[in-house]
């Protein structure tokens, strides 16, 4: 009776998926929840997005203004006239041609003086002196210079009309941020299956090594029965040792049960972003509403719901406009583009000399520009019959896709309906194989049956129990993977729309 009481409540706690049930714990749509938002995956493919992002404003940037300043400050040495090659024999016969006009000047000045009173030294004098300031201001221009030079100016370009180069750019733009983004939906709406999965393969491995110290239970008790039954003088010593054979190779077994159930458990906790030794139990009571009590959707309806809602091929289908609106902006390269230029700036040369020095001096520009490509060797052309046929590759590919959506959809639900036999299936096998391990066991004990056969019942019960177990989770697995495929969550998560 004991036995049977306690089949029953195991029967129970499978029925529900799980080893035991806790009031809290890590339930699959917390695990789904936190490996979309902690996950290694899950945080490249938000740089993904967040690269994405960027390219817009990449593209914006275009329409707007471009603004640099430059400054300079810079300083040589070197002659005035040093790139003059007349040599000293010019010097000397400018010299004399001055020295003569000089001398006729002074007579000239000299009679003047006469006329008017003057006294005609002062005027000679300031000629002379005159003729030396000129010929230091030669001399001064043919001697090495040191000068420094400065400069800062402000530049703007504004584009003004660029027959929709710069509106084509900005639309390529948004439509790659748009594929990048619905790739990411799809790429979370996998990562959840991937967690459904790893989160599954935790509680199975789990479930194992509770099947297995169960067993190991299971077969003390029967050792300890044969213990008693010996020391009253009936059995024999042969089976009581092969009984303790028994237990100690199933206490292995679960050994490695448990290692296997550790190593499980550390990469879920490492996918959901966890601590590797976190403890926190496993709730598999809890399902979702997504995987349970849902009827299965009609094959036809289930596909136009993917190929109407799967984020991949609408990824395709913005990819593929870029590509075109790609080879338009190629195509407009041969039009002119118009921009507004303007600068000001401010400038300063300095030197050695008293004579040669420029103060800082204010300069501006205001204007229109135009820049027309004529002939690039055909490279503008070229390219957009490239960004064409990349265009053409992702429209046969969006074909492609959707014929393996339907292919996908038919054979989710084909293996929906297999799970849901193969479940009834290991549920009856589950409870014969327990009635009949019950019924071995009491013949055993009554002493009418052997322990050949009590072996068997246990360990067809064990097969029974990881059977029911798996069958469990391909039943719900199953659900998990048709909704994936018609572009569903299991767990709905608010993202933004691209």
């Amino acid at each position: 009776m004991y036995m049977l009481k306690r089949s029953i409540v195991w029967s129970g706690l499978l029925l529900c998926f799980s080893t035991s049930a806790y009031s809290q714990g890590i339930t699959i749509e917390q695990a789904i929840r936190e490996v979309c938002a902690n996950s290694d995956s899950a945080k490249m493919m938000r740089q993904t997005v967040k690269k994405s992002e960027e390219t817009v404003r990449q593209g914006w940037s275009h329409a707007l203004p471009i603004v640099s300043a430059t400054a300079t400050a810079a300083e040589s040495r070197g002659s005035l006239f040093g790139s003059m090659g007349s040599g000293s024999s010019s010097s000397s016969s400018s010299q004399t041609d001055v020295g003569s006009i000089d001398n006729a000047s002074a007579q000239q000045i000299k009679r003047q003086a006469l006329v008017t009173g003057a006294a005609p030294w002062t005027l000679s004098d300031s000629v002379a002196e005159l003729y030396n300031i000129l010929n230091n201001l030669g001399s001064e221009f043919s001697q090495p210079l040191t000068s420094t030079i400065y400069n800062a100016s402000l530049n703007v370009t504004q584009p003004i009309y660029t027959f929709g180069k710069i509106g084509t750019a900005v639309k390529i733009a948004h439509e790659y941020d748009a594929s990048t983004r619905n790739n990411y939906k799809r790429e979370v709406q996998t990562l959840q299956l991937a967690a459904f999965d790893a989160f599954s393969n935790a509680v199975v491995v789990q479930k194992m090594q509770a099947i297995a110290e169960h067993a190991v239970a299971r077969k003390k008790e029967v050792n300890a029965f044969q213990e008693r039954n010996y020391q009253l003088g009936s059995g024999s010593r042969q089976q009581i040792l092969a009984v303790k054979a028994d237990v100690a190779q199933q206490n292995a077994t679960a050994i490695i049960a448990g290692q296997n159930a550790y190593s499980a458990r550390m990469n879920l906790n490492s996918f959901m972003g966890r601590s590797l030794t976190d403890a926190t139990p496993l709730d598999t009571a809890t399902i979702p509403a997504a995987l349970i009590g849902t009827p299965l959707p009609p094959v036809d309806e289930a596909i136009e719901t993917a190929l109407a809602d799967r984020k991949d091929l609408k990824a395709l289908r913005f990819i593929s406009e870029a590509n075109k609106n790609g080879a338009k902006i190629y195509r407009a390269n041969y039009l002119p583009s118009i921009a507004a230029l303007g600068s000001i700036g401010y400038s300063k040369f300095a030197t050695n000399s008293t004579l040669i020095n420029i103060p800082w001096t204010g300069s501006w520009t205001v204007g229109i520009g135009a820049q027309w490509t004529l002939f690039d060797g055909f490279f503008n052309s070229s390219k957009a019959a490239q960004y064409l046929s990349d265009a053409e590759k992702f429209d046969i590919l969006y074909n492609q896709v959707s014929k393996a959506i339907e292919i996908e959809i038919r054979s989710a639900m084909a293996e929906c309906s297999a799970a849901d036999s193969n479940y009834a299936a290991s549920e009856e096998s589950f409870k014969s194989a327990q009635e009949s391990y019950d019924l071995t066991n009491s013949d055993f004990r009554q002493g009418s049956g052997k322990f050949a056969d009590l072996l068997l019942a246990d360990e067809t019960l064990q097969q029974a129990e990881l059977g029911l177990t798996n069958a469990q989770y391909r039943r719900l697995r199953s659900r998990a993977a048709l909704l994936i495929a018609m572009g569903r969550d299991i767990v709905t998560i608010h993202q933004e729309e691209p």
